[in-house]
């Protein structure tokens, strides 16, 4: 048995929940956890919110506008979040997995494509955004957090989602990027089938 698999994996569905509460549990479980914690990964959709990274610039940040704009410490630039959205947060030990940061992040990354291209086979994913697309149009992003060797945040995966939000941002700091969800491009999926898809392709390649 290898020693990726002796670590336990807790799965969490967590249905509706605001971002700033969210943000604030995952920063104290990382900081809280000990060698005995167990790997976590959260299921969940938020509340309608803006979020932005370090790298997004102060010009794509939206200031008229009812909806919540957070600043967060994960990785990637401008976002949306909302219900219909599935939110899948990792909450890893990497050293106690003894996987480097760049497999880890690469591993998540593949387990998320192999669910989308389980739907559709034309799902691909770029390296320079980073995020998954289909026809052009981003699906998934993909914002990781590393903290002393343990990981918090992680993908995004449009499903059946008001899209409106979307036209009021440069979408990830790109002009030309355009979104979608699984249910316009023609896949009646629910929240809870993509997680359980989503599941089964984690313990695969954790």
């Amino acid at each position: 048995m290898s020693q990726k698999n002796k670590v336990p994996i807790v799965f969490k569905n967590l249905g509706l929940q605001n971002y700033q509460s969210t943000l604030l549990e995952m920063q104290t479980f990382t900081k809280n956890r000990h060698t005995h914690t167990k790997d976590e990964v959260w299921f969940l959709e938020h509340e309608p919110v803006y979020t932005f990274g370090s790298r997004t610039k102060k010009d794509d940040i939206p200031s008229l506008t009812n909806i919540p704009v957070i600043k967060t410490d994960r990785g990637g630039q401008l976002t949306f979040h909302g219900p219909g959205q599935l939110m899948v947060y990792l909450l890893f030990d990497l050293k106690r997995r003894s996987i480097k940061m760049r497999n880890f992040i690469s591993s998540f990354e593949k387990a998320i494509l192999d669910t989308i291209q389980n739907y559709k086979e034309d799902a691909f994913y770029k390296k320079n955004e980073p995020g998954i697309f289909i026809k052009e149009k981003k699906i998934v992003s993909f914002g990781l957090k590393i903290s002393k060797g343990c990981s918090y945040h992680g993908a995004s995966i449009n499903i059946s989602m008001d899209m409106n939000p979307w036209n009021n941002i440069i979408i990830c700091g790109n002009s030309s990027n355009k979104v979608s969800d699984l249910n316009n491009l023609g896949l009646n999926l629910s929240i809870n089938e993509v997680s359980d898809d989503i599941k089964k392709n984690i313990l695969k390649n954790f």
